[in-house]
């Protein structure tokens, strides 16, 4: 099949350093053609010349990975879908501006490609949307590139690795001494003379992030958090909050999920986290094999292609 991508238009795909929805955009694109498809990606915010882009491509399907352009995706005359990667799409409470966006979608009643069942359920019974339009295609990981080590250089040591902003919620965690952060800083709470390893860029994010014992991520609102998979692919177990858990199979020893009522709890969360580690660090092949479920080849085939295909055959019925 001949597919599009439409990226955000935000920063260049693939990305140079922080970039998930680029990276995923860009991973799905070289998952897609190993599997013998050919795929283009239009990553412009000129609405215009996203239609123009495509149209050149004639693709068989287009999926559109931002939102904001659910104006867009009526004048694209392919069969579509479209996902949106906003983190609070599971807490009405926290919508703010993005109730208008959820509007649109109730209004246009588009295809979704949704990360997860709670994100599907949003869709379901607040925007209206019919069961059989929405598809559940979780993320995944393109674990060739990240580096395995049987044994981290840090095992005292767990990372947290995201964007430091309000809602990841670092600068709470800061009196846990073995807690290192890494991430660009948006965050004036946060204190960066205390375990701050700067912003990681590409090269140094596939290399060093299997140096640590396990990653933590406690934001107060996830879609799919794609750091979860790379931590997993480099054999770190995950400690998260419960926004953060789509997809991910707590009864395994190696994924500890914080409830929000424990979440200011440091003591506890502490205790957690190295609970979490002191099993993760012994138990790096389990980790890895469990990791292999998220392959980006393995999610294609078991959920994006059989979407995608469904969408066609409707379309053209």
């Amino acid at each position: 099949m001949k597919i599009t991508l439409v990226g955000p238009g935000i920063m260049p795909i693939p990305p140079k350093g922080w970039g998930a929805v680029e990276i995923l955009v860009w991973d799905t694109k070289n998952a897609l053609e190993t599997l013998g498809h050919t795929v283009q990606i239009v990553n412009t915010k000129n609405p215009r010349e996203i239609i123009n882009q495509i149209n050149e491509f004639r693709p068989d399907f287009v999926h559109v990975h931002y939102d904001e352009f659910i104006g867009v995706y009526s004048y694209i005359q392919y069969p579509k879908a479209i996902t949106s990667h906003f983190g609070y799409l599971e807490r009405p409470e926290m919508f703010g501006g993005y109730a208008n966006i959820l509007q649109a979608f109730a209004r246009i009643k588009p295809n979704v490609f949704c990360l997860s069942e709670g994100i599907k359920k949003v869709y379901k019974v607040m925007a209206d949307i019919p069961e059989d339009q929405l598809y559940v295609t979780p993320n995944g990981v393109n674990s060739e590139v990240f580096n395995y080590k049987d044994e981290p250089s840090h095992p005292d040591r767990s990372i947290y690795l995201a964007k430091i902003d309000y809602r990841k919620r670092q600068h709470m965690f800061q009196s846990i001494d073995s807690l290192w952060y890494a991430g660009n800083n948006a965050d004036q709470r946060f204190d960066t003379n205390k375990n701050y390893l700067g912003e990681w860029d590409k090269p140094t994010l596939h290399s060093q992030l299997t140096d640590y014992g396990n990653l933590v991520l406690l934001s107060d609102g996830e879609a799919h958090p794609l750091v979860c998979m790379e931590a997993l692919a480099a054999g770190l177990g995950v400690v998260v909050s419960e926004w953060g858990k789509a997809n991910l199979d707590d009864s395994k020893d190696f994924i500890t999920i914080i409830p929000e009522n424990k979440i200011e709890d440091i003591d506890y969360v502490e205790k957690k986290i190295i609970e979490n580690r002191e099993y993760s660090v012994k138990n790096r092949e389990e980790i890895l094999k469990y990791s292999t479920n998220f392959d980006w080849v393995k999610v294609i085939m078991k959920h994006y292609i059989p979407s995608v295909e469904s969408i066609i055959k409707k379309a053209y019925s």
